[in-house]
């Protein structure tokens, strides 16, 4: 039997649907905002900081999709969105040895579809992304205690590298 070499992992991780990664258009608009509802509640176990309520926004996605630094993909299993994500370039700190990564974000995959190897490749392709754009860093942020999003993300070969750490004050009366 012979595969396609490109998509030979993903057919042994996902054997009952073709899964296919595109660039994300104007038109995936409301189910991104779905997806962009979706991480924000799943992350706020994990951070007291962001506010309560509907209508908080983690990205401004129309922005995202139109800019030339920016690339928006989705996976779909047949005509189902099943996931998303984003590489943005950006300018790196003048300390460090590269001049700009790419910044992963907005990284989601339903839960019916997760663990099938998805994430990865949707980080394969904006990686792929990056590099056509000469970039050769990528970045990405995790909270600390979500171990499931770190363990993917350490399966696409990407290591721990700083904590951030927060501390709330309360004014005096």
């Amino acid at each position: 039997m012979t595969r396609d070499c490109a998509c030979e992992w993903m057919t042994d991780l996902v054997p009952m649907e073709q899964v296919t990664i595109r660039s994300a258009s104007l038109s995936d608009l409301e189910q991104l905002f779905v997806f962009e509802q979706a991480i924000i509640e799943t992350e706020r176990p994990f951070d007291a900081t962001i506010r309560d309520g509907v209508g908080v926004r983690y990205y401004d996605l129309e922005a995202l999709l139109s800019s030339p630094d920016a690339e928006v993909v989705v996976a779909e299993a047949g005509v189902e969105m099943i996931g998303s994500g984003f590489a943005r370039i950006e300018r790196s700190e003048s300390y460090l040895k590269h001049d700009e990564h790419s910044y992963l974000g907005f990284m989601y995959v339903v839960p019916g579809h997760r663990g099938k190897g998805i994430n990865q490749k949707i980080i394969a392709a904006l990686e792929a992304w990056s590099l056509s754009k000469g970039v050769t860093e990528m970045q990405l942020e995790v909270y600390c205690d979500n171990a499931a999003a770190i363990q993917a993300y350490e399966k696409s070969g990407y290591s721990r590298l700083i904590l951030t750490m927060r501390k709330g004050l309360v004014q005096p009366e």
